[in-house]
């Protein structure tokens, strides 16, 4: 059977070869369908192996993934739920009792006393060093057991210690730093959801008139309001211009003013503050002086004929007193 299944595909890459030599040698994979009679083509799923292609076929529904209370769609650094505080009593009764801050080895300055003393003076600061030795020892064993049931907890012990304390304590003070760091890890995935929400709103807003909410009702809009595209301004306050006639236009009440002082300013900007002529080196200084309406100028030319007039009259009147 090997033979005439490696004499069959003689000549064609090894591959192909290796691929129909198990299929017509390996039971595993043959599919268990049988061979197709007449002329119509039915469609089955060809199941090597006997068995289907995944377990995901007859574990859970092919439509979709059942999704319950208990899932989650990301992963969480969190402890175990079964380690939050669910009002036990013995909640915060396991505590370990800090070290001493400093371990007091001043016993040690006693033997380098070499002074003359009495033997009752001698043995008296003999047992002050030996009391002074003991708690030494006892302090220094206080740190080094501390640092170890320290490490063991964090380490052994990372989720908390069941009913009685974990970082998901507000109050604990064994897994303080912990706590501090799942409620910064918190607050830095609220902000980001809430910005996350806010982005996708914006992403996702559609208009009322696209979205076709309240079809058919009178929405209360004014003139293509209702429709998102641009338009017009029609406003007369915002926009008079739109609503001159032809008269208005070319007979304005108003005329216009021209501002000395912003006419320098804009000419300063385009010389560069410069007073001379850049080819010829002149003087290109300019005169800004505003010409005054013709009503106040009518009204110094009367005055000034008034003045003429009375200053005329009394020359006459003091050469005919002469």
């Amino acid at each position: 059977v090997v033979g005439s299944a490696l004499g069959a595909s003689r000549g064609a890459h090894p591959t192909v070869r290796l691929d129909s030599f198990l299929k017509s040698t390996d039971p595993c994979y043959q599919h268990a369908e049988a061979p197709t009679q007449g002329d119509r083509f039915i469609r089955k799923m060809a199941t090597y192996g006997q068995i289907r292609p995944s377990v995901s076929f007859v574990s859970e529904a092919r439509a979709v993934r059942p999704m319950k209370e208990h899932a989650a769609l990301d992963m969480s650094t969190l402890p175990n739920p079964v380690m939050d505080p669910r009002g036990d009593p013995r909640e915060g009764t396991f505590e370990i009792p800090a070290p001493p801050p400093e371990v007091d080895d001043s016993f040690i300055k006693m033997y380098q006393n070499h002074s003359l003393m009495l033997p009752s003076e001698r043995y008296k600061e003999h047992l002050k060093m030996k009391a002074g030795e003991q708690k030494w020892r006892e302090e220094r064993d206080a740190v080094f057991r501390y640092r170890k049931r320290m490490q063991v907890l964090e380490r052994k012990h990372a989720e908390g210690i069941l009913g009685i304390d974990g970082p998901t304590h507000p109050d604990s003070i064994l897994y303080k730093e912990r706590h501090e760091h799942f409620a910064s890890e918190a607050q830095r995935k609220a902000v980001n959801a809430e910005n996350r929400f806010t982005l996708l709103q914006d992403k996702t807003y559609s208009d009322d008139a696209v979205a076709m909410r309240d079809f058919g009702s009178d929405p209360g809009l004014g003139r293509s309001k209702d429709i998102c595209i641009q338009r017009k301004c029609i406003d007369p306050e915002k926009h008079p211009f739109r609503f001159l006639d032809t008269h208005s236009r070319l007979f304005p009440q108003y005329s216009p003013t021209w501002d000395p002082e912003r006419a320098a300013a804009l000419r300063s900007h385009e010389v560069r503050d410069r007073c001379h002529n850049i080819i010829n080196g002149a003087d290109n200084t300019l005169q800004y002086e505003v010409a005054k309406p013709w009503e106040e100028v009518q009204q110094q030319a009367v005055a000034r004929r008034i003045a003429e007039a009375a200053k005329t009259a009394t020359r006459s009147q003091n050469s005919h007193e002469i």
